[in-house]
């Protein structure tokens, strides 16, 4: 609203300026325009000049290091800040949007309390990210049924810098939401607004902010109207009416992203060399998926069975193979329903952790690269190739142990030496080991094994001599089930034999009530629909 309001008073719109304050006029994308103004204009172009050349790499109130191209964006976005003007932070994937825009609202001075939206999948990740970068930012995550109520965000909210939530929750919220005034609000993955007719597109736009963030590692999955939305809600109005920006940007694609480069949009990508040489060769991410519905149902009902089980056994021990096998269960109902019980219903809406493989699916085939997917279980990876070949068109195959020999030498040559993005499913047993398959350069963890040398064997499949990329892996994790607590096991925190109870020796220890903490849904940290 400032910027609309300041705007008005100049002989020049703000698109003007900005096209100008990067050296556009007469370029064809600039439309040669002519520049005369004053005040605001000045006043742009004059803090514009000032963004440093030597940015700090160690930012007050910043658990770390910062790479160069990252503290770069920070000092991009507190220009953007102090000017009042929004914009798209477009780090490519694993670049590190998530502890760039930390450094930045960590920066804040007291400026005021910001508002981060994000996938469920990447909530979590935000609050241990802050944790672990900025200890000094107050961050409150709001989800879930125990989340505050509209009528009581102003004293929740009272003490907090960061208000983390979730796309499906805001627009549940926004009556309350948009009541209150933010100094920034932030979209992560903000390609889920690229269709701007969209209730959720439309709702966030009802936020009051200072200014407005959108972080993307794929402005442009479909076309130009995909990044004209996403400029258009960081800064109403400034880049013009939809058809008249595609018009002028057509045919450009990334050329539009470096012709805004450094103003509306900061973009890099690991295929720049300045960015590669600073990157590791692997990075490791750890994604939370929400439970449907129908997962939490199956998922109680199988340990109600258990519960009811051991309370018919001697002490109310249930024997440790009754116990293992209802993990086993549960991890598959985490997986998908489908998992566990096998049915010829499509799969599409009815796991969290599908969705969210989706998700990566996109990401890895926009950028025309290769991924690997491992999992557990054999039938469960057949039919997921099964439904990601029938969803992207792309021939997607499951490497097992049911293959003949030179079945499964074929399956590995022709996904090595095939050009463009493609996926391989991978059973965790018959692939974990032994294959060479640097053509990937991205591996999922679709399930979590106890033993964390295993999943090590795994991501090693890609991360291995011959690699010429950095190599990004996805832990895939159900907070507030199992599979959270086999992520705890595999990170070291916790023994298999003290899963909950630190006292316990061995599974068959727990009598009934110690099962239902230890397997029991977490209903503080699950994600459900609610916080899509």
């Amino acid at each position: 609203a400032a910027l609309a309001e300041r705007a008005d008073t100049t002989k020049m719109t703000g698109a003007e300026i900005l096209r100008h304050s990067v050296g556009l006029e007469g370029n064809h994308l600039a439309g040669g325009i002519s520049v005369a103004g004053g005040g605001w204009a000045t006043d742009l172009l004059a803090k514009a000049s000032q963004i440093s050349v030597d940015p700090v790499t160690t930012p007050d109130g910043f658990e770390g290091e910062l790479r160069s191209y990252q503290a770069e964006a920070v000092a991009w976005l507190r220009f953007l800040h102090s000017v009042e003007l929004g914009g798209c932070l477009a780090l490519d994937m694993g670049l590190g949007k998530t502890p760039t825009m930390l450094a930045h609202l960590a920066e804040g001075d007291g400026d005021g309390r910001s508002l981060v939206i994000a996938p469920p999948a990447v909530v979590g990740n935000w609050a241990a990210e802050a944790r672990k970068f900025t200890p000094g930012l107050r961050v409150l995550v709001h989800h879930g049924a125990n989340r505050a109520a509209p009528d009581r965000f102003a004293a929740a909210f009272a003490d907090v810098d960061v208000v983390l939530t979730t796309y499906g929750t805001a627009v549940r919220d926004m009556d309350g939401l948009s009541e209150l005034g933010w100094d920034q609000v932030v979209l992560d993955e903000a390609q889920a607004i690229k269709n701007h007719t969209s209730e959720t597109a439309q709702q966030l736009r009802r936020l009051d902010a200072r200014t407005r963030v959108a972080l993307t590692g794929t402005p442009i999955e479909n076309g130009l109207g995909d990044l004209w939305a996403i400029l258009d809600f960081t800064n109403p109005g400034l880049v013009g009416n939809r058809a008249a920006f595609i018009a002028q940007m057509q045919g450009e694609g990334e050329d539009a992203l470096r012709a805004l480069n450094g103003i509306l949009v900061f973009r890099r990508t690991k295929s720049e060399p300045e960015v590669a040489a600073e990157l590791p060769d692997r990075i490791d991410e750890l994604d939370h998926c929400m439970m449907t519905p129908e997962q939490i149902g199956l998922y109680q009902a199988v340990l109600d069975g258990l519960v009811a089980d051991s309370s018919e056994v001697g002490g109310g021990e249930p024997k440790q193979g009754a116990i293992l096998a209802a993990i086993t269960a549960l991890k598959q109902i985490c997986n998908h329903p489908a998992a566990y019980q096998a049915d010829d219903r499509p799969l599409d809406g009815r796991s969290g952790k599908l969705a969210r493989l989706e998700e990566i699916v996109d990401l890895v085939f926009e950028n025309g690269e290769k991924l690997l997917v491992f999992t557990h279980f054999a039938e469960w990876g057949k039919r997921m190739a099964d439904h990601l070949t029938e969803r992207t068109g792309v021939p997607i195959s499951c490497y097992h142990g049911g293959l003949a020999r030179g079945a499964r030498d074929t399956m590995i040559r022709e996904f090595q030496e095939r050009e463009g993005a493609g996926a391989l499913v991978l059973s965790l047993k018959a692939g974990g080991t032994g294959l060479n398959l640097t053509a990937a350069n991205h591996v999922v963890l679709y399930d979590r094994w106890w033993n964390p040398a295993v999943e090590d064997q795994a991501r090693d499949r890609a991360w291995r001599i011959g690699q010429t990329k950095t190599v990004v892996s996805h832990r895939l994790v159900c907070p507030g089930t199992v599979d959270e607590r086999v992520e705890e096991v595999v990170a070291g925190k916790r023994h298999i034999a003290d899963l909950i109870l630190p006292g316990s020796s061995s599974l068959a220890d727990l009598d009934a009530s110690q099962l239902k903490v230890a397997l029991g849904l977490r209903d503080d940290e699950l994600l459900t629909e609610d916080d899509e």
